[in-house]
């Protein structure tokens, strides 16, 4: 590791021909010539941004929030923001041999040349791929290690996104600081502090940082659940909220393949469903729906700018945006003859009808996606899913009548109150859709279900649940021979170790930062990839487990090894600091309204569930009446033929 006392040599652009040899697989990742990257000239800025998504480039550099933010900070007229990403085995392998430092891919500058370098949390097994980052870019892994040094000598580092702001506590023995919420507005005023506070002592930056509304530090705080042990930091920190602007989301064009290969618009930020198992759902609120001239202006542009031949309509639920119609229909007469495909993520099978069904006439036909989560109307009720048999019959006639024949399902297993009768609803419910079906003349319509694993979320009224993994397993072996009996149906079961470990990290308070150093230091990262779980899997089960553990016993066995916390009502929570706007007791309150399968309505159309978001805090629900839909224009007719009389002859 270098020395935190960087020479000037340590932070000039590093030579990427030495670097980038044949052998190293897609070295375009690294390059930064992408249209559309900011290159702002070094010496322009006063303070020095790196953001990262600390995934391979082909996932990083596809995901929405990171694009946003990168693009606010690089609009702010004396700051400036580069990216960078977890490099492939093959580059981070020859990089340690030659000692050459983690950079920024615009600049291609050493991390360590920056001033504060901001990570996305999105996910609990994240953790490892950041320490690696940390470790190539030859900065210290703990905060105290840091803490001698000013920015301008070691830069801040900080975490944002869904796990940061979720529960940090795993992981503040490596960050600076943690950015609650959304990070539009908040980013920009970190920047601000900064600005004047470089050459200060680093406590004392983060003394100033601690005043910012959404910023956490947690050398502040200690306890479960943390309390402030300095005077002048928040008791609690509340979560930002911002509202969706999608000019920012026009953004870069990668040079190689990425996961989402096309310009992403959100048209609607938080969900109000109130689905019980939904952490999104309950960190998000409340919802704020973008105006549909924004929307259509946004994408007609970013097309425009990005030459993609496709677009997404993004949002926790897009069906849920009454605008989408109208918004459809405007975009259709707008790329008319332009052979712009449209795809609509996240959509509710008890909206999807026939308007929707139109504005999709003009997408590739790879399949639809829908949720309905339980096989049984009971358990859909438990967990607040708001769906019905008749919901999903029609909606799923729908698309087969406007042409489907490939359709996604979503499912879980390990739900509060789960039965096996409700296991195997899952497989009686799909038989009966190829019923329907068949009853309209298409008997060859295929279904793919993917069942996950239950795992309890913080912030959610099922967070006190205690999963029995044992009892999980038994019931994935029950589905699967339930399922085999059904033709034209092809089901994927998630790995059993990845739920285990989301549930052990994700519920987890600081003691866990020394064993998530530990699993990397035994070889775990990219923890998230199928490919990749034995390798994780086993580097985690040494973690916690020692040598005498052996690795390739039952998953469910070795849970036994897992300091699992048993959650009750009334117990504080390590995430108990973290002001989301949703009361506690409401939660509880749900928890126990889930017992007895009562239902809550969504507060967006229907009456207040009183949660607690609503008030100056976190604003209100925003929900946009929707214009009506423009018929889109029919295609000019030729002019007839102009007849002319014959020729008289010579």
């Amino acid at each position: 590791m270098l020395s935190p006392a960087a020479t000037q040599a340590h932070l000039r652009p590093i030579d990427l021909d030495r670097l980038l040899t044949p052998e190293i697989q897609r070295p375009a990742r690294y390059l930064g010539k992408e249209f559309g990257a900011a290159h702002r000239p070094w010496d322009s800025a006063r303070v020095r941004w790196v953001l990262s998504y600390p995934e391979l480039y082909e996932v990083g550099a596809s995901n929405l929030g990171h694009i946003i933010l990168y693009n606010i900070l690089n609009a702010q007229p004396d700051q400036l923001c580069d990216r960078t990403y977890l490099p492939g085995p093959d580059l981070a392998a020859r990089m340690r041999q030659f000692r050459i430092p983690l950079f920024a891919v615009e600049s291609r500058r050493p991390l360590r040349a920056f001033h504060i370098i901001g990570f996305s949390l999105a996910y609990e097994l994240g953790g490892t791929n950041i320490l690696e980052m940390l470790d190539l870019a030859g900065i210290p892994l703990k905060w105290w290690e840091r803490q001698a040094f000013t920015p301008q000598e070691c830069p801040l580092i900080f975490a944002g996104g869904p796990t940061a702001t979720s529960n940090p506590e795993p992981f503040a023995d490596f960050f600076d600081f943690f950015v609650f919420g959304d990070g539009e507005e908040v980013l920009p005023e970190i920047g601000q502090v900064l600005a004047g506070s470089l050459h200060k002592p680093r406590r004392e930056v983060l003394l100033e940082l601690a005043q910012v509304p959404g910023v956490y530090v947690p050398q502040f705080y200690e306890g479960i659940p943390p309390r402030p042990i300095v005077p002048g930091v928040p008791e609690r920190i509340r979560r930002r909220v911002a509202l969706p602007q999608p000019q920012y989301s026009i953004g870069l064009v990668p040079l190689v393949a990425t996961v989402h290969d096309r310009l992403v618009m959100e048209v609607r930020r938080g969900c109000t469903r109130g689905c019980r198992f939904c952490q999104p759902g309950m960190l998000t609120r409340p919802a704020r729906d973008v105006e549909p001239e924004a929307v259509v202006e946004a994408v007609v542009q970013g097309l425009r700018k990005t030459g993609y031949n496709e677009f997404s309509l993004s949002s926790l639920s897009c069906s849920d945006y009454l605008s989408l119609p109208a918004v459809g229909a405007e975009l259709h007469n707008r790329l008319l003859g332009q052979q712009v495909a449209l795809s609509l993520p996240s959509q509710r099978v008890d909206r999807f009808d026939g308007q929707i069904a139109a504005i999709m006439k003009g997408s590739r036909r790879s399949g639809l996606t829908f949720a309905p989560e339980a096989g049984t109307q009971r358990l859909r009720d438990i967990i607040n899913k708001g769906l019905s048999d008749a919901d999903l019959i029609r909606g799923i006639r729908t698309a087969v009548q406007e042409g489907w024949d490939k359709i996604k399902l979503y499912f879980m297993i390990g739900l509060p109150g789960e039965t096996d009768a409700d296991v195997i609803g899952i497989a009686r419910t799909v038989e009966m859709l190829q019923r329907e079906c068949a009853a309209l003349g298409h008997k060859k319509v295929e279904f793919t279900l993917t069942v996950s694993n239950f795992v309890p979320k913080p912030h959610t009224p099922f967070q006190w649940h205690r999963v029995d993994y044992a009892d999980v397993q038994r019931k994935q072996g029950l589905l699967q021979k339930e399922l085999r009996r059904l033709r034209r149906v092809k089901a994927h079961f998630t790995d059993i170790r990845f739920s285990i470990l989301e549930d052990f990290i994700g519920k987890g308070d600081r003691s866990l930062g020394r064993m998530i150093e530990q699993a990397w230091r035994a070889g775990a990262g990219l923890d998230a990839w199928w490919e990749n779980i034995d390798a994780a899997y086993a580097a985690w089960v040494k973690a916690y487990g020692g040598e005498a553990v052996d690795p390739s016993a039952d998953p469910v066995a070795l849970c036994a090894h897992l300091p699992m916390r048993e959650l009750g009502l009334e117990d504080p929570l390590p995430w108990d600091h973290i002001d989301t706007g949703i009361d506690k007791k409401w939660l509880q309150k749900d928890y126990h309204r889930a017992l007895e399968a009562i239902t809550v309505e969504d507060c967006s159309f229907e009456k207040c569930s009183a949660c607690g978001i609503c008030g100056p805090g976190f604003g209100h629900n925003i929900v946009i009446a929707p214009p009506p839909p423009r018929a889109p224009p029919t295609h000019p007719r030729p002019p007839p033929p102009r007849r002319t009389a014959p020729r008289p002859p010579p």
